[in-house]
């Protein structure tokens, strides 16, 4: 990779009603860059997605994953698209199915999700993950994300498209998630049930947690929005009994292991041929694995490519700073659903303004940065941008008169 690698942007806005503009047109130029060409003939390709849960529809539009899948068929390869089993089972609910993507779908650990390679990692005392064999089969990894807000790292892009998505559920949901409860924050031994109760009643999210099968105390670090900077309620109602703490250390060690993760995905594939696109529309607070539908709280902004996967989220998350929060939703969304810091004009990321200062979602892309992953140094190249589009005498625009298909 060059040390400041190129980054495709295609935004949501055209400079004429014309189709020469439009989004798909924008999308096909982006892989006419990312240059498919160095897919061979017979390849297999995994276009790892996710393709969300329940009545969580707020995914990579189908109409854009079938152009995608297209774009590789023509390269003589066999395209495939891939996420966990429960996904994939029920993703004709949402408009998924072999007909519109143009490909089969397939789980990506196997239909029972134990088809994995066991991979080594030393992160806060993580040894192995259990990664996804279906995924590691390809000779091509199309790392196609939605990007959204996520509560355990502010963010979810192409890193945690593949550094969870790319795993069996017990690593994804155990272990890699689980990682945050390894810093020890508060003394088990002076923890009761009862004195659990007052940090939960003080908690306007409820992130701490009793576990009464295994009478144990945690902080439920997804929930937890640290006060937005403001004094720290739990801490205050512990009153030092448990030493209870919440550090910023406390939510990064789960962002370096997604990092570490994602790299030993990466690892897997060669590296010329490795795209990732990230869809920067339908952008909700939450994940996809929520499984309902969600404000969308950043206003839709376009289509990001790009061969280094530090490149293309780091870009994705400076675009999206620059388009900020959408204020008029966030007036209308109760504090019981998503607490926003009170003062939108903190310099913090959007996401920090949902998730809280500690979840800084470029943590993954450092870690990841730190590891030889790619560059957050890039350039930004839009395609079809308004102002180009704006000079263009467009061709006659034809309009559906009359049945076309006869």
């Amino acid at each position: 990779m060059t040390s400041e690698p190129e980054v495709y942007f295609g935004s949501t806005i055209s400079g004429v009603t014309s189709r020469f503009a439009n989004m798909s047109e924008k999308l096909d130029k982006i892989l006419e860059l990312l240059d498919l060409s160095t897919i061979k003939k017979r390849d297999k390709v995994a276009v790892k997605m996710h393709l969300g849960f329940n009545d969580g529809y707020q995914t990579v539009p189908v109409f854009f994953v079938r152009r995608v899948v297209e774009a590789v068929k023509k390269q003589g390869a066999f395209p495939f698209v891939c996420d966990n089993p429960t996904a994939v089972y029920n993703a004709a609910e949402r408009g998924y199915t072999q007909e519109t993507c143009g490909c089969p779908i397939i789980p990506v650990a196997g239909v029972h999700d134990g088809y994995v390679q066991k991979k080594k990692v030393d992160i806060e005392g993580v040894k192995s993950l259990y990664a996804a064999g279906a995924l590691l089969d390809a000779d091509v990894l199309v790392n196609l994300t939605h990007s959204k807000g996520h509560g355990s790292c502010g963010y979810g892009g192409a890193f945690k498209n593949i550094a969870l998505g790319g795993y069996s559920g017990p690593t994804r949901w155990q272990t890699i998630h689980g990682v945050v409860q390894r810093d020890k924050y508060f003394d088990e031994t002076k923890m009761t049930k009862d004195h659990l109760e007052k940090l939960r009643t003080a908690c306007p999210r409820k992130a701490p947690a009793w576990n009464d099968s295994t009478g144990k105390a945690s902080l439920e670090f997804y929930e937890c929005d640290q006060c937005h900077g403001g004094k720290q309620l739990c801490i205050e109602a512990d009153g030092g009994v448990t030493g209870w703490t919440i550090q910023e250390g406390n939510f990064d060690s789960f962002q370096e292991l997604m990092a570490a993760a994602a790299k030993i995905i990466l690892d897997s594939f060669d590296e010329s041929k490795i795209f990732h696109l990230n869809f920067l529309l339908d952008i909700t607070p939450f994940c996809d694995c929520m499984g309902m539908a969600m404000p969308a709280v950043i206003d839709d902004i376009g289509i990001v490519g790009s061969r280094d996967i530090v490149a293309v989220d780091t870009a994705s998350l400076d675009l999206i700073s620059k388009q900020g929060l959408n204020e008029s939703v966030l007036k209308k969304i109760p504090e019981r659903y998503m607490r926003v810091n009170p003062n939108l004009r903190a310099k913090l990321h959007p996401f920090q303004l949902i998730h809280g200062p500690y979840k800084d979602p470029y943590k993954v892309t450092q870690f990841g940065e730190v590891r030889g992953m790619g560059s957050s140094k890039y350039r930004l190249i839009e395609v079809l941008s308004a102002r180009d589009t704006a000079d263009i005498e467009p061709p006659k625009h034809q309009y559906e008169s009359g049945p076309s298909f006869f």
